[in-house]
């Protein structure tokens, strides 16, 4: 009977240690995760801060931005100006320690006239879903242009002299990084990046708003954005 209880100790002895091993692995396993949850907030929390001042400046300074938006080698968006920039954000509840979700940043630019764009007929229907994947506004009703077409081989568009850039920051707490979606940043057209939390630093914040002022010529590398290819040229 002691035998039996001995074997049987040493048998529960080892299962004890199994389940003290799974719980410790579960344990690190769950404080990695609020590691990460807390990085990607964290990241979040950064960009806010820093696009909020940025705005802020940039909106009472109204200054010139040095950058050409093209569409063509004639159709060009220069001689920028801000006009005005904004920044929000949204948690994923209202509870007061709720995660944040997303940060929104956008600027409109001006020029100083509308922008002509010629095109052939044929590429009606190409530079319309360039100008509303722009964000582009065309001055003339587009569906009465194509309704009222002459007989003639090309067709000019006038568009109204300004245009949104935006930033979006989408916090992905499942895989525990920043999904960044631009619009407009590096000339016309969709970029698209997925980040480390800690690659959005005031470096690399700094880098970006340099960029945006015109006072670089390059995005920084580190952020990676890809191109969709299949909406710009």
């Amino acid at each position: 009977m002691n035998q039996s209880d001995n074997e049987m100790s040493g048998f529960l002895a080892e299962l004890a240690s199994e389940a003290s091993q799974k719980l410790e692995a579960k344990r690190a396993q769950q404080q990695d995760r609020q590691t990460a949850t807390q990085s990607v907030n964290d990241a979040l929390e950064r960009s806010f801060h820093f696009f909020n001042l940025f705005t802020k400046h940039l909106n009472a300074l109204e200054p010139d931005v040095p950058r050409i938006y093209a569409l063509d080698g004639k159709a060009q968006f220069s001689r920028l100006k801000w006009k005005y920039g904004m920044v929000e954000f949204r948690k994923q509840s209202l509870a007061d320690n709720a995660l944040m979700d997303y940060v929104n940043f956008q600027v409109r630019l001006t020029v100083p006239e509308p922008v002509k764009v010629t095109r052939r007929w044929e590429q009606y229907d190409e530079l319309k879903q360039d100008i509303q994947a722009f964000g582009l506004k065309p001055v003339e009703d587009m569906h009465e242009m194509w309704r009222n077409r002459p007989q003639k081989v090309t067709f000019q568009v006038s568009l109204e002299p300004e245009f949104l850039i935006w930033m979006r920051f989408q916090g992905n707490y499942a895989d525990g990084t920043v999904d960044l979606e631009c619009n407009n940043l590096d000339g016309f057209g969709e970029m698209k990046a997925k980040l480390k939390p800690e690659q959005l630093q005031a470096g690399t914040f700094d880098d970006i708003g340099r960029f945006l002022m015109g006072r670089s010529s390059s995005l920084p590398q580190e952020l990676e954005l890809k191109r969709d290819l299949s909406r710009n040229r």
